[in-house]
């Protein structure tokens, strides 16, 4: 699972000491080459982190927090997890909750709780009223409890007002019913918590179309694993074990870019012979881009033909990312001046990859959001991970078919 970096001191120190750097080298640069720093504004998120970078006369300042935020209608929305539960000798509850906040306002909107887990811990403690509840930082913690009760919340990605989900449920109760194992892909609006269809998202005709060549994906996807096994391919045979229990669900997808274009992904939940929950991963399908999709596009990284750089053009800036060697880092910088003459300055080097880039130039953000903004980087800087936190994509499924997240280029 992708965490945020430690938080509280030392976290603290971490993005002040970035930002003295940058500034060093980006003033070092400017009085060597002769040319100003452009005036820009905007939040870039990488790897596990937001960076808010500013520039402009009085040099460049980068701050950085594990903060997930998104913008909709010039409104900046932070997105974060929350957890609850509670831990016996020899029972363990754990659930997830999601939410958002408006920067600007102080209550926060649950997109997302399953009440399984709560309502079996309720069963729990009235079927065991002596069981004393234990403190899950206890290093005495039993690490094989025969009562397991949890789900999980991943953050597959986030555009504009909507966010893809994946969520799976654990039920597995000491002499209770059946084990269930379950997970799907959902896609929710942070404004509201409404669960988004695909009617809603892309109109209904797309979603028609869409659907339907889903649905031969997926026929077509297990036909392949069906004679790959037949063949002799021994990872396929053992596949086909499970293959009858993957049931298309048309409302479980997510939404994805291709080349910064709209596209739905759609997870197909299926069990192992144990019960152990299985997704497929069909192939995206990029569809004809709806009317919000407009300001989701601009955020969006756009890669050169050989992968070597990612890019966001602004009116008067640009900034591009270069991936390390090993793509694990990229190496992020400022672009001013015109085609001809353009000048480059470092900005900072972070994880990969990259999601999006946000202005807060165009229009400029102004005193009482800047002021939000900053007391939101505050929070999520000194409070634990455990209290709160934000991820980037991680599989919680055991999938057949899947490749880990990246951006398509």
């Amino acid at each position: 699972m992708l965490r945020p970096p430690c938080r509280g001191a030392r976290a603290l120190v971490a993005w002040t000491t970035v930002a003295v750097a940058v500034l060093a080298a980006a003033c070092g640069d400017r009085a060597s080459s002769g040319e100003a720093l452009p005036p820009a504004e905007f939040l870039f998120a990488a790897g596990d982190s937001t960076y808010w970078v500013r520039s402009g006369g009085d040099g460049m300042r980068v701050r950085s927090a594990p903060i997930l935020l998104t913008e909709v209608d010039g409104r900046l929305f932070e997105i974060f997890l929350g957890d609850d539960g509670a831990e016996y000798p020899d029972a363990s509850f754990a659930s997830a909750r999601l939410w958002s906040r408006e920067l600007q306002h102080r209550d926060s909107t649950r997109l997302f709780g399953d009440s399984t887990v709560m309502h079996e811990l309720s069963v729990w403690r009235r079927a065991h009223p002596r069981d004393a509840e234990i403190d899950p930082a206890d290093e005495e913690m039993p690490d094989d409890p025969r009562t397991v009760v949890n789900d999980e919340i991943e953050i597959i990605d986030v555009h504009g007002p909507y966010i893809t989900v994946e969520h799976l449920l654990n039920v597995d109760i000491d002499g209770g019913p059946p084990h269930r194992h379950e997970g799907r892909r959902m896609v929710v609006d942070v404004r509201s918590g409404a669960t988004a269809s695909l009617e809603v998202l892309v109109g209904a005709d797309e979603a028609r179309r869409v659907t339907a060549a889903a649905q031969v994906s997926l026929t077509q996807l297990i036909d392949s694993i069906r004679t790959a096994g037949a063949a002799g391919d021994e990872r396929a045979s053992v596949a086909t074990e499970s293959l009858d229990s993957f049931r298309f669900d048309s409302t479980s997808f997510g939404i994805t870019d291709s080349g910064r274009d709209p596209a739905v992904a759609f997870m197909v939940p299926g069990h192992g012979t144990d019960g152990e929950a299985l997704a497929l991963y069909l192939p995206p399908i990029t569809v004809k881009a709806p009317v919000w999709w407009k300001s989701v596009r601009a955020t969006l990284p756009e890669w050169a033909k050989d992968s070597a750089r990612v890019r966001w053009d602004r009116a008067k800036y640009a900034v591009a990312a270069r991936p390390s060697a090993d793509g694990d880092a990229l190496a992020l910088v400022l672009i001013g001046g015109a085609a001809s003459t353009a000048h480059e300055w470092p900005i900072a080097t972070v994880a990969a990859p990259a999601y999006q880039l946000i202005p807060l130039d165009t229009p400029p953000i102004d005193s009482a959001a800047r002021a939000a903004l900053s007391r939101a980087f505050d929070i999520s800087t000194s409070l634990d991970g455990l209290v709160q936190r934000a991820s980037w994509p991680y599989r919680t499924l055991t999938p057949l078919r899947a490749t880990s997240f990246s951006r398509t280029k």
